[in-house]
């Protein structure tokens, strides 16, 4: 499975000032892609796929926002939630990382698998901060170290994967 993304990763790390100015994707005032392909794919896997739409709604309907942007991740993952959670007011920010590389298909699947982990850090009240993320994927996801998977997200990812499959057969 190629296209499976990585582990969420903790990163302790300021929210950089280019995030706020960013542009949200059309459907989601809370999911925002940093880049117009990023925005793009958002939108795109928005329209044909359920599931990774239900992840947007979702997301919309919590205390988050979620930037999605270009970038590494190490350890060869190409994406990650990073786990720096950012108060600013009312909302927490989080930040998904995506390898520059992905495209097309593969980023949208690689953005909804990191969806789902940003879902389940924002469906927990408690996660404030990186302590509280780190320690929340401690109780639910232990794997070692600083990185955590979770079989949610990567049977979402799966979901996403068939789905858009089955668009482009469609068309």
């Amino acid at each position: 499975m190629g296209w499976l993304v990585g582990p969420v990763v903790f990163v302790a790390l300021a929210v950089p000032s280019w995030a706020f100015a960013q542009t949200p994707a059309e459907g989601s005032q809370r999911v925002r892609g940093s880049s117009p392909g990023i925005a793009e794919a958002i939108e795109q896997a928005i329209q044909q796929s359920p599931t990774f739409n239900q992840l947007v709604t979702a997301i919309a309907a919590t205390d988050g926002v979620v930037y999605v942007h270009d970038g590494e991740c190490g350890r060869n993952v190409l994406a990650c939630l990073i786990l720096a959670v950012t108060q600013a007011g009312p909302y927490r920010i989080l930040q998904i990382r995506v390898d520059p590389r992905r495209k097309g298909h593969g980023l949208m699947v690689s953005i909804g698998h990191e969806l789902k982990h940003a879902l389940e850090l924002l469906n927990e009240p408690t996660v404030v901060n990186h302590s509280t993320a780190h320690n929340f994927y401690q109780r639910i996801a232990p794997r070692g170290g600083f990185s955590f998977e979770t079989r949610a997200a990567i049977e979402t990812g799966w979901k996403i994967d068939r789905e858009l499959r089955r668009w482009a057969k469609s068309q």
